[in-house]
């Protein structure tokens, strides 16, 4: 296996009859309503499962963790629920080339820990990164996190779709949405590369309302002090950059 295919979770699938169709049935924020984001999630599932078909050498990895504190289920594993209900065969066939990672609370801790996780399952780090997310969202990882991470920008692959919002809002609901983007994603990674600083850290925190720790520092010793520096007070981007290991 050298292939990681990265599913990052957005919400929470309760369950359903309309298997993910009804907004009902997902933990939505409100900026995520006009958009019918919970139809690209199923998306992402499909177009994850599609992918991990056509190469035998890839695994997936479903990415986000238990965010919500009216439910204790992870995003990852509520995904995984949906991928079941709706394309029972697959996953099943597939199963075996399937994990979850249920610690993530941001797009970086996406990367990160999908990384991770790809190497307490195969003990070697992926030679080629495939994200599935939103199309706003690709400068993010392409230009910030995967920069970052020193990962080679020529083995990443993003492959992105679009929220669909009414017509008749179309042109400003994408504006709004392109503006939201860059004030509270990318210029906060501009600076703070890991997401460790008080502004997204914050967000991280009140994203964590169990208090979960992942272990992959155990997992991995070659990655213990780069852990350990993400938990530093005093860290800073390089100092945090320079833990790093190559990871091929």
């Amino acid at each position: 296996m050298d292939h990681l295919i990265i599913l990052p979770c957005h919400s929470i699938w309760h369950g359903g009859q309309s298997l993910g169709q009804n907004k009902e049935e997902w933990s939505l924020a409100p900026f995520q309503h006009e958009g019918e984001d919970h139809l690209c999630f199923i998306d992402h599932i499909d177009s994850s499962l599609k992918l991990l078909e056509t190469d035998p050498r890839a695994t997936l990895i479903i990415s986000g963790g238990q965010t919500k504190p009216e439910i204790e289920i992870s995003e990852s594993q509520s995904y995984l629920n949906l991928a079941k209900a709706i394309s029972p065969d697959s996953t099943s066939s597939l199963a075996g080339r399937i994990a979850l990672e249920e610690y993530a609370r941001d797009s970086m801790e996406n990367v990160i820990f999908s990384i991770s996780r790809f190497f307490e399952l195969h003990k070697r780090y992926p030679k080629h990164i495939t994200v599935v997310g939103f199309e706003f969202k690709r400068s993010r990882f392409l230009h910030h996190h995967f920069k970052a991470l020193k990962f080679p920008s020529e083995n990443v692959h993003y492959i992105g779709n679009s929220p669909t919002p009414p017509e008749s809002v179309a042109e400003a609901y994408f504006e709004d949405l392109k503006k939201s983007e860059n004030r509270f994603a990318v210029k906060l990674f501009e600076s703070d590369w890991f997401g460790v600083q008080e502004g997204l850290k914050s967000k991280k925190i009140s994203r964590n309302p169990f208090n979960r720790t992942h272990s992959f520092g155990k997992s991995n010793p070659q990655l213990k002090e780069f852990y350990e520096e993400l938990g530093s007070e005093t860290a800073s981007n390089e100092s945090i950059q320079n833990k790093l290991v190559k990871w091929f």
